[in-house]
């Protein structure tokens, strides 16, 4: 069954159809690693990639990072397990910088594991897949796709390129999130290229329906060994149970495994910028489902709720048995300040320099090239969670590209060269602490900011260097 609820664009109110193109998120990851299952399938052109060929021999000059056994022991099925030791570190995507040069970036970003030790979620691992397929293969990530897996199946719906698909005609949902003021808002369809591999597939749930059709039953174009090793399980994602599942999450390539009732349920959610996307396989009864929409807070939260109603349909769960789904929230603690600086002297510690001292280009290496001013914009619903109107100092950057121009940073100062930071960031709000380094010349030397949650948990920042230093 296809169908369709709301609309697409609530300017026209065009209604959303089985065909309404929508971002998939990281749904995409499953068929970043479908790709990758076919090189590796394929001993004439590529006999010399395996599931355990280790990345640098394929792409050496690119694939570096900041342990020299990780470079050179990273295999293809450690980075797209998510047990490459390397954390998130999204920030990444806000600067504007090519895919290459992304996984080029990888040498000056830190390790906060050791390779095959945890669970680490990161994006940047699957760009390094896509960056794989274009290097050994000479096509670009999507032909590659359209020519080996979507045309296949039929899936002419689905791209990896937004021009594209407006080229195409498509029907192109637009992507909405709640503002401060409770005023839905569109995300205006933000799209980053360098985030092929890990997201930005557009696709329609009639394509995807197809897609998972051939996923639950083990069809071309993948092997029986490539469906082993996508579903199989590769890494403990979550030691412990979480409710309402019954044993440990696992993760395959591209895919979570769970097992709820009985049943195992193979899994993967999405989220991009206005967008939110669910697809939930039960092969033992070849049963699947795939949700998509254009909220994407709030499709991530329903499409949990909606999909383990119709699980608990097809299982023919007891009412009192049925699993419960707790929507997210984006909201700030009116305690932030004190739960990000339990210690606070009181009084605060004066700020050592005046402000303009501050101001400036900060650097960075990997993470996107800052400027530092004090001549900010008022946000007052931003900033009141704090009881403030305006920031002391705000944070812009230098090459923006179309996901970060929009980002409004704001710098208070909390204690001697502590600070905390504010992001409003399509609707969301996040705050992390900032700290300023001063050199024995009494100039600010560096900048450092918990921008990575992974280091950030051990109270570790990530420094920029200012400019003048």
């Amino acid at each position: 069954m296809l169908k369709g609820y709301g609309v697409s664009d609530i300017t026209t109110s065009q209604p959303v159809t089985e065909h309404t193109l929508f971002m998939t998120g990281s749904t995409s990851k499953a068929f970043t690693a479908a790709a990758i299952s076919l090189l590796i399938d394929d001993n004439i052109n590529f006999p010399d990639i395996h599931w355990n060929t280790p990345v640098h021999s394929i792409i050496p000059t690119d694939f570096v990072l900041n342990d020299s056994w990780a470079t050179s022991e990273m295999t293809i099925i450690d980075i797209l397990s998510h047990r490459s030791g390397l954390p998130r570190h999204d920030g990444i995507w806000l600067a504007n910088i090519t895919l290459q040069e992304a996984v080029q970036s990888l040498r000056h970003l830190p390790l906060t594991a050791s390779p095959r030790t945890e669970f680490q979620y990161c994006n940047l691992m699957y760009t390094v897949a896509a960056h794989i397929i274009e290097t050994v293969t000479n096509q670009s990530f999507q032909s590659f796709l359209r020519d080996n897996i979507w045309l296949p199946q039929d899936m002419t719906e689905t791209y990896l390129s937004l021009s594209d698909a407006k080229e195409a005609n498509q029907d192109i949902s637009q992507g909405y999130f709640e503002d401060l003021n409770g005023k839905v808002v569109s995300s205006e369809q933000v799209s980053v290229d360098i985030l092929r591999g890990a997201g930005n597939i557009l696709s329609s749930v009639s394509d995807y329906a197809k897609w998972i059709s051939t996923l639950l039953n083990h069809g071309p174009p993948l092997s029986p060994g490539a469906y082993g090793m996508l579903f199989g399980a590769q890494f403990i994602a979550e030691l412990y149970p979480i409710e309402p599942f019954q044993t440990p999450t696992l993760y395959g390539l591209g895919w979570m495994i769970q097992f709820y009732k009985g049943e195992a349920i193979i899994t993967h959610g999405g989220s991009q910028v206005g967008y939110g996307a669910d697809v939930v396989l039960l092969p033992e009864r070849n049963f699947g489902l795939v949700i998509l929409g254009n909220n994407m807070n709030g499709i991530g939260a329903g499409a949990d709720i909606l999909a383990y109603h119709l699980i608990d349909e097809e299982l023919n769960v007891p009412l009192e048995q049925r699993a419960d789904a707790a929507m997210n929230t984006t909201h700030l603690s009116k305690h932030i300040l004190s739960e990000l600086y339990p210690d606070l002297p009181s009084p605060p510690l004066p700020n050592p320099l005046n402000l303009s001292a501050f101001e400036g280009y900060y650097t960075h290496p990997a993470y996107p090239d800052l400027r530092i001013s004090s001549d900010c914009i008022s946000n007052s619903k931003a900033y009141e969670v704090l009881n403030r109107t305006t920031p002391d100092l705000c944070i812009s950057h230098t090459r923006p590209n179309d996901y970060s121009k929009d980002m409004e940073w704001g710098l208070f100062h909390v204690s001697g060269t502590y600070w905390l930071q504010l992001v409003l960031w399509s609707g969301g709000l996040g705050a992390s602490r900032v700290e300023f380094s001063i050199g024995s010349d009494g100039l600010v030397s560096r900048l450092g900011i918990e921008i990575e949650p992974a280091m950030a948990k051990r109270g570790e920042k990530i420094w920029w260097r200012h400019a003048q230093s």
